[in-house]
């Protein structure tokens, strides 16, 4: 197997977009570079997660370190809105 090295990606660079979906019933942050989706993180209405990663921006590095706080970023983030959501009369929530 050939492993080819890229440039590492610069974290302080990317963009995070929040979007949610109805089928199922899912909220995610893509995290972006240039226009270009590298990783689509999502969570469910239970809290389980997910990750996605798209080829959108061909091959990618990130060092270790870097791609841990990126995937902790959106994993909290996540958490906070579905704790929004799950509020009484919210969308995930009882209804009152």
């Amino acid at each position: 197997m050939t492993i080819f090295r890229f440039n590492l990606i610069q974290s302080d660079k990317l963009k995070y977009v929040f979007t949610s979906a109805n089928d199922p019933d899912i909220i995610s942050i893509e995290v972006m570079l240039d226009g270009n989706a590298l990783i689509d993180f999502s969570m469910d209405s239970e809290g389980a997660t997910s990750v996605l990663f798209g080829t959108d921006g061909g091959q990618m590095e990130f060092q270790v370190n870097d791609l841990r706080a990126v995937l902790d970023k959106c994993e909290i983030e996540l958490a906070l809105w579905r704790e929004e959501l799950s509020k009484p009369g919210k969308l995930w929530g009882e209804s009152l």
